[in-house]
């Protein structure tokens, strides 16, 4: 099923939780996707009865939902008021953004120090994801571009096999990830986050730590001036529909199976370069 856009107001069309899911999760994602799309724009104030009415749950879900929200900075609880969606701000997003910049590096340039064998087992899977995020970019897909984002760099941080830093990492994306929303709805700004993923990647690839880790820094950084420039025209943080239709959150999603599926046959890595040894 096919969730339509989300309204995020009193009277929209009520929903059911598909039965996959705990209603919960299900309040969780809806709600999580409205706020990184501007839907429920920031400083909005959540009406609880309003919410459970239109998304057909008992309050009790939603609870768990709202705080889920919160414990990630997206949802702001006031005691004995309603909840409001958190604000944006470019303060904000400087701080995170060069929190990340400074893990991320180090966890690229981890990546590029992996065995020969592990780079070379993932590069024709890389290679398809990126085609992947080409393919959601040129169809203005902004939702599959913000997951095929996240898959990369998950990807590429897997390989350095730092857990305690990538959790501290994790921290600080859950943060970000209305600001990610926000800069990779800018067409230019997505295909260029492609093109910046490939030259990581080669890097990553070839064993160059210090390349990696420099693109890297600079490609987390880079967002910057786009991102504020975003929040400078629009403070509500709302963002352009994607052409290709709404994510479907109840159902699996291609870019979220494991990285090394079968690809097609003779698919290149990204460079046709081999991976040094």
């Amino acid at each position: 099923m096919t969730i339509p856009p989300p309204t995020g107001r009193v009277g929209a069309p009520r929903r059911n939780a598909p039965g996959s899911l705990r209603k919960q999760d299900w309040a969780y994602q809806q709600l999580r996707e409205r706020i990184l799309t501007g839907a429920l724009a920031p400083g909005e104030q959540l009406s609880q009865e309003a919410l459970a009415t239109e998304l057909g749950i008992s309050r009790g879900p939603l609870r768990d939902a709202l705080s889920r929200l919160v414990a990630e900075h997206l949802v702001v609880d006031r005691p004995h008021q309603k909840s409001v969606v958190a604000e944006v701000s470019a303060t904000d997003a400087r701080d995170i953004y060069n929190g990340r910049a400074a893990l991320e590096s180090v966890l690229a340039a981890a990546a590029a120090q992996a065995s020969s064998g592990e780079r070379g087992a993932l590069a024709a899977d890389f290679g398809l994801l990126l085609e992947r995020q080409r393919i959601a970019v040129s169809l203005g897909d902004t939702a599959q571009v913000r997951l095929l984002d996240r898959r990369f760099h998950d990807a590429v941080y897997a390989l350095a096999a730092m857990p305690a830093t990538l959790a501290a990492l994790d921290q600080l994306r859950a943060k970000s990830d209305r600001y990610v929303a926000l800069y990779l709805a800018d067409a230019h700004r997505a295909q260029v986050s492609v093109d910046e993923h490939t030259a990581i990647l080669d890097a990553v690839l070839d064993g160059d730590g210090t390349r990696s880790a420099a693109l890297t820094r600079a490609h987390v950084l880079g967002g910057l001036t786009t991102l504020t420039g975003s929040i400078d025209r629009d403070p509500a943080g709302r963002q352009p529909a994607a052409l290709s239709g709404p994510l479907d959150l109840s159902a699996p999603l291609d870019p979220s199976a494991p990285l090394n599926p079968p690809g097609p046959a003779g698919h290149p890595a990204p460079s046709d370069r081999p991976v040094s040894q």
